[in-house]
């Protein structure tokens, strides 16, 4: 069982890392959106650290990360459209393999992020447990597959957070105008504006008073995402029968875990949680295979199945709706392992979306 520390190591904010040697400098690669580095930067200037942000979708950005030559480089990759998200890779790429930059999150941490497609090779080269997902690039081939599968089955476009894009398929003739609309039509849209399952629509109607132009960049950001349809290749994964997804957010050794309810027929962008301490056996398991595979901020959603526990996401960027990420009793708070054992921590440490836990232990990892 987990042990409840509360009333032994309460703490109300995170604790600050060791003091930072002031030569250190950071590097933080935004994305295509003008906002993406500002997690990071406020994060930065609360420990007084030298930061420059380096714009990767310029022209430039090359030029850029060659002139600073920062110690550590903040990523934010790109999760929005498929394209800017291989642009954002094409050049992790660089910096990481051919310049050997250190960045934070890691490498395989960014590939992974947003691409369904590579995530699906990742667990499967890796043989880390998974419900069984196959990418299709070829029309003929995805029908004969479609002639033998067992209904219903998953699917997913490559990017798609909080459900977005993922479509239940409950029989052949719904997955052949399926695939018939991506290879030969328009291509596979996801959600058409805001999660209407987590959102609330008092909340945006505020929103669009307060900032009209909050509303114009929204509808722009809509319209633009449903423009780029996923075309030429298709997703398809098997249903695994479910009543909930763990949630575990792993940031160094500081866990944070809830339970997604299914509604209807899909846990994933659903505004049901469920809070309180988690089984063992789903943080010993996810422990392992981060420690296995070198993940050490990621996001991982996790299937409870007859076959075991199963890997349906890993993120290493999230959201926190609630704006905490787990709670017991009226305590908010994380799980540590601490000596052997998992312990529950109460505190606010999720404060600044956990950018700022992010990059403490960013920051410790240099140290070592």
């Amino acid at each position: 069982m987990i042990r409840d520390i509360c009333t032994e190591t309460k703490s109300n904010s995170i604790e600050a890392p060791a003091e930072t040697k002031p030569e250190l400098r950071i590097g933080i690669l935004k994305n295509e959106s003008p906002r993406s580095a500002e997690r990071w930067a406020e994060a930065c200037k609360r420990k007084n650290l030298t930061f420059q942000i380096i714009d990767l979708s310029s022209a430039f950005w090359l030029e850029q990360v060659l002139s600073e030559r920062c110690d550590l480089y903040l990523l934010h990759p790109s999760g929005s459209y498929e394209q800017f998200k291989t642009m954002y890779d094409e050049r992790i790429h660089i910096i990481c393999n051919e310049l050997h930059l250190r960045t934070y999150p890691s490498y395989n941490e960014c590939i992974i992020y947003e691409n369904k497609k590579m995530l699906a090779y990742f667990l499967a080269s890796r043989s880390i447990p998974h419900p069984a997902t196959h990418v299709f690039y070829d029309f003929e081939e995805t029908a004969a597959f479609l002639a033998c599968a067992n209904f219903p089955i998953v699917a997913k476009t490559s990017i798609g957070a909080s459900g977005a894009g993922v479509r239940i398929l409950k029989s052949q003739s719904e997955a052949l105008s399926y695939i018939d609309k991506a290879f030969k039509g328009r291509g596979i849209s996801r959600r058409f504006g805001p999660n209407r399952v987590t959102g609330n629509p008092g909340k945006w109607i505020v929103k669009t008073i307060c900032s009209p132009s909050y509303f114009v960049n929204r509808m722009k950001l809509y319209f633009e995402i449903n423009r780029n349809t996923q075309k030429g290749y298709v997703i398809f994964q098997e249903y695994v029968q479910h009543d909930f997804e763990w949630r575990i957010v792993k940031i160094g050794n500081s866990y944070f875990t809830h339970k997604k309810i299914k509604v209807v027929d899909k846990a994933s962008g659903g505004k049901v949680k469920q809070f309180g301490l988690p089984d063992n056996k789903v943080l010993d398991f996810v422990d392992e295979f981060c420690a296995e595979n070198h993940l050490s901020s990621v996001c991982v959603d996790i299937f409870e199945s007859d076959r075991g526990f199963l890997v349906n996401e890993i993120q290493c960027i999230f959201g926190i709706p609630y704006g905490y990420l787990m709670k017991v009793g009226n305590e908010t708070g994380r799980i540590r392992k601490m000596n052997g054992a998992w312990q529950f921590e109460s505190g606010d440490f999720t404060f600044n979306e956990c950018f700022d836990l992010r990059l403490e232990h960013a920051i410790s990892l240099l140290q070592t």
